[in-house]
């Protein structure tokens, strides 16, 4: 097992913490956030945007977005915009992760981030077309506390904020065709009692005031969305709920996957979304949400992500090449 673990000094601020094993590193920062800035192969491209001239900087009055990975509080408001800009405590609960935690007595909530960075170690054969992971698989628990008074009507929203000119792919629920229009699965057999259940919608669709779908970043295919990052375009954002699991993106020779957490009957922010991307000209963002429901004095509500870094198997905005990259992330 190889896994490191270490201050390092990073964009300027002096202390962060370096997660690393034989493959890829994670870079945390200590004297803002809680907000994971760096996600990459050793010594190669971050994943995530970086914001050079917020780089380094603390004691700020405002909220700063930086770049990198953070936890919101949704729905969107005044809450999600507290400034954390200030140092933040870290422990080590075992060998392989570390919690890094801030607190905010103006909103009453601590946010606690629990990121377990896996030893690169041999793995089962790879999936014929699927992703070549070399060691690059990461658990972020995102923790939302509540130390005020009061009940909170918030929970937690996790936002990747992926470097520009990449691709997002989102995998669609099967495709099944009008009940009229389906050919009988065996002509032999007699036409079967009409289920009016297939009649019903099987996904949501949450627009923002300036979101146009004939925008062309966005290919809506039969199986899978493909959402381009485009240099100059303006913003763009849509939610849905997601319940195939995975979503990716594809930046040069690297793919970043993330499993969208699902509680079945939940209740979702935003008109009932568990995932929500936004993109502009600078960046683009894969964005998970909680179930809601009053979040009491004392009490805790987590948000679980299941991160890989992998190898470009090939273009993922083909169909059939991104059906089988996501078969071998597997459930």
């Amino acid at each position: 097992m190889s896994l490191t673990i270490e201050e390092v000094p990073f964009g300027g601020w002096a202390r962060n913490l370096r997660l690393a094993n034989n493959t890829v590193e994670l870079i945390i920062t200590l004297d803002v956030g809680p907000r994971i800035i760096r996600f990459a192969p050793l010594g190669g491209r971050n994943v995530f945007k970086e914001f050079a001239e917020m780089l380094g900087g603390t004691g700020e009055a405002e909220w700063m977005i930086r770049g990198g990975h953070r936890l919101w509080t949704a729905p969107e408001g005044a809450h999600s915009y507290a400034p954390d800009n200030t140092p933040v405590t870290y422990s080590r609960p075992d060998d392989t992760s570390v919690e890094i935690e801030s607190r905010n007595d103006t909103f009453g909530f601590t946010k606690t981030l629990t990121i377990e960075l896996q030893p690169s170690e041999p793995g089962p054969a790879p999936v014929a077309g699927g992703p070549v992971n070399p060691g690059g698989r990461v658990k972020v628990t995102h923790t939302l506390g509540n130390v005020g008074e009061k009940p909170l009507d918030i929970t937690p929203w996790s936002l990747s904020v992926m470097a520009p000119g990449g691709t997002a792919i989102i995998p669609q629920p099967p495709f099944m065709p009008h009940p009229t229009e389906a050919p009988p699965a065996d002509p032999s057999v007699p036409p079967q009692p009409v289920n009016y259940d297939d009649f019903l919608p099987n996904r949501n669709l949450i627009l923002w005031p300036f979101t146009v779908l004939s925008d062309p970043r966005y290919t809506m295919g039969r199986d899978f969305w493909v959402v381009r990052h485009q240099d100059g375009a303006p913003a763009t954002k849509f939610g849905i709920l997601h319940k195939q699991g995975w979503v990716a993106y594809q930046l040069g020779d690297m793919v970043f996957s993330k499993k969208v957490p699902y509680v079945p009957g939940a209740e979702y922010p935003d008109g009932g979304v568990n995932f929500e991307l936004f993109t502009n000209t600078a960046i683009l963002e894969l964005e998970c949400l909680s179930p809601l429901g009053a979040l009491q004095p004392g009490d805790t509500r987590t948000l679980v992500e299941l991160w890989r870094l992998d190898a470009t198997p090939g273009d993922l905005s083909n169909p059939e090449t991104a059906a089988a990259f996501f078969h071998g992330l597997g459930d």
